[in-house]
């Protein structure tokens, strides 16, 4: 590696859902976590209000993402819903009639919060063309 290249590795050592609502906390202790009510779920959550298959969190590119499948209710990220969008500390995030703030572990200099500006952070709602 040439000293004009760098690279940020950015690790996730800690995630939660920390319960807003009713319902448990969710530790994110996977790559990839399907959550819904469904018995396969890695993480379930039993609500009407909840689908089957409700939706996927998962860590990319060092990044927390949210995708919802298709769910009656839908997934919701500081109010807006989303089909995708990525999770920042301190972010709210609504599974059906659950409500969560995202809790990242891993950097305290702030890396992990929410970019200012909305170019930085991109969230796909179904309303995109």
């Amino acid at each position: 590696m040439g000293p004009a290249q760098r690279v940020l590795i950015r690790v996730i050592v800690s995630a939660n859902l920390v319960a807003l609502s009713e319902g448990p906390n969710l530790p994110l202790d996977r790559p990839v976590l399907l959550v819904g009510r469904h018995a396969e779920c890695d993480l379930q959550l039993n609500s009407g209000k909840v689908s089957r298959r409700h939706c996927v969190i998962a860590t990319v590119n060092g990044k927390l993402v949210i995708r919802d499948l298709g769910s009656t209710n839908g997934v919701r990220i500081n109010g807006e819903p989303v089909d995708e969008g990525f999770l920042y500390h301190g972010d709210e995030v609504v599974i059906g009639n659950f409500r969560y703030r995202v809790e990242l572990g891993d950097d305290p200099t702030g890396r992990t919060a929410r970019p200012d500006s909305p170019a930085e952070a991109p969230v796909h709602s179904g309303t995109d063309s």
